[in-house]
């Protein structure tokens, strides 16, 4: 079973139509980065609970037939982090700026 990128081409076209609806005025700065705070969540979750069962399985030595479905969707959901947590660092660049020591 491979692993693509597929996940982050519909995540990041999202991001850009938020963003741009956002950017027209037609959507609160708020309501955008609220809403890529949940992404972000659902995304961790998926992927988080998804390991946290793998690893718990793999522990006991327990061998299931969703085992390599469960490691496949958990990494997927990984891959999807990615440019979540990109767009997320956009949103909040001047916290990370002060965060990281550089000027604004």
């Amino acid at each position: 079973m491979g692993y693509s990128i597929l996940p982050a081409i519909p995540v990041t076209g999202l991001y850009m139509a938020t963003y741009l609806i956002y950017r027209a005025g037609f959507m609160r700065r708020a309501f955008h980065v609220d809403l890529w705070n949940l992404g972000i969540l659902l995304a961790f979750m998926i992927s988080g609970i998804g390991g946290f069962i793998l690893m718990l399985l793999t522990e006991a030595g327990v061998k299931l037939y969703i085992n390599p479905q469960l490691l496949y969707w958990h990494v997927e959901a990984g891959i999807a982090l990615i440019p979540l947590t990109i767009f997320h660092f956009h949103c909040y660049r001047g916290s990370l700026r002060r965060i990281m020591g550089m000027r604004t």
